[in-house]
């Protein structure tokens, strides 16, 4: 609500910046993880995109490191975002309480509830995705699941 006196264009290099370097250095890992792997058999992937999960299951090599390393890792990036993301709605919905109008709570409600939405869409197709430490993921679930997400 006091967007305009926080966010500064200094604030806003930083927070760009730290998002980059965090991406690239995670990202990073993860290649190298990936790059250590060998194929054999199908090269073909029953997918929408090249995701982990049918990646994995065309690897010959061990690949419980990599299960385990991603469900970590995305788990605290997804699950990490998401509480720096209900807090925010947290003090929002604090704000929003304390308005004497009865018709601008209830307009901002409507803007909070679509946003809300869509975070849940988002998010639980992501946490179904990928916070399953398991080697075992259907990848029938998947595919529909990524396909929501990608809708």
């Amino acid at each position: 609500l006091h967007y305009a006196a926080i966010m500064k264009q200094q604030l806003c290099t930083r927070l760009v910046g730290a998002g980059w370097v965090i991406g690239f250095t995670l990202s990073s890992y993860h290649l190298v993880l990936l790059s250590k792997l060998t194929f054999c058999g199908p090269n073909k992937i029953q997918h929408f995109f090249c995701d982990n999960s049918p990646l994995f299951k065309l690897s010959c090599s061990d690949t419980s490191l990599l299960w385990k390393a991603d469900s970590i890792l995305i788990s605290f990036v997804v699950l990490g975002s998401l509480c720096l993301i209900l807090v925010s709605y947290m003090c929002i919905f604090h704000c929003i309480l304390h308005m004497p109008s009865a018709s601008g709570r209830k307009k901002a409600f409507a803007t909070c509830s679509s946003h809300l939405t869509a975070l849940a869409i988002v998010y639980g197709s992501c946490i179904v995705l990928y916070a399953q430490p398991t080697e075992e993921v259907s990848l029938e679930t998947n595919t529909v699941v990524a396909l929501l997400n990608t809708v």
